[in-house]
């Protein structure tokens, strides 16, 4: 698995690929889905699997008294990714700068313009650019009119719970490691 630190590290030439981007804190079985059919279409299409996700957790800049817990420290959810077969991660810094970046602008500059994104994959419940503005929504919106497919994962449930960072952060916090650890899947 190829690592980008920055946008600067990716090639010119990268591409094409097919994307996800999200926190991916737990890689968690929702997330899994997602990647997993991710690379089948990157096998199929000939293109490269490529998950982007930030380095803090957005909430650590955006509210930093909020002393969110992390289900995976960075190293961890990279060895996940990795364990996924995807052929790139682009970790990119989760800065105050990057943290005001309109939702077209993210779609244009770093979907499109550094990773040369045919198909991005996000879940339902996608928040993306300056204030989580955009949405699959809009996403697919801007897909049609750069080029792109957008394909929408529903929520995943399981035993009547949604599969999520959040609701797994919950349940550790009150000490149920045993559905949380449905879940996540391991």
């Amino acid at each position: 698995m190829q690592i980008f630190y920055r946008l600067e590290e990716i090639p010119p030439d990268f591409g094409p690929s097919l994307v996800s981007v999200g926190n991916f804190d737990g890689v968690h079985r929702a997330h899994l889905r997602v990647l997993a059919e991710l690379i089948v279409r990157s096998r199929q299409t000939g293109a490269k699997s490529v998950a982007v996700t930030f380095e803090p957790h957005p909430m650590r800049i955006l509210r930093p008294d909020s002393a969110l817990k992390l289900l995976t420290p960075t190293p961890e959810k990279l060895r996940l990714l990795e364990q996924t077969g995807i052929d790139a991660v682009l970790l990119l810094p989760f800065t105050r700068d990057l943290s005001l970046m309109g939702s077209r602008d993210f779609v244009q500059q770093i979907i499109c313009n550094r990773l040369n994104a045919i198909e991005v994959h996000e879940g339902y419940n996608f928040r993306f650019g300056h204030k989580a503005a955009g949405n699959v929504e809009l996403l697919s919106t801007l897909g049609r009119e750069l080029s792109f497919q957008v394909v929408v994962y529903p929520e995943m449930r399981l035993r009547g719970e949604s599969v999520s960072s959040t609701r797994i952060r919950e349940l550790v916090q009150r000490g149920d490691v045993g559905r949380a650890r449905t879940l996540l899947g391991r």
